[in-house]
């Protein structure tokens, strides 16, 4: 699987694994970084590709069953 660049504009959400504190990034941003430190607890995390495919797919399920306004 690849990571979809329809959601590379999206805001994305990532928990710290060891805090849980939440990062909002655009996807774009997730699938060029490969770690960050957590405004929260301060440790460096890694973000490996298999997060990144997770996170990814989260994100396109919940587009998915998000409903979408119509007009008409």
């Amino acid at each position: 699987m690849s990571l979809s660049a329809n959601l590379f504009d999206v805001l994305l959400t990532f928990g710290c694994p060891h805090c849980g504190r939440a990062l909002i990034k655009k996807g774009s941003w997730f699938k060029s970084a490969a770690r960050f430190r957590c405004a929260g607890c301060q440790r460096e995390v890694r973000i490996g590709y298999e997060d990144k495919i997770k996170l990814f797919a989260k994100h396109a399920r919940l587009a998915k069953a998000a409903p979408r306004n119509t007009v008409g």
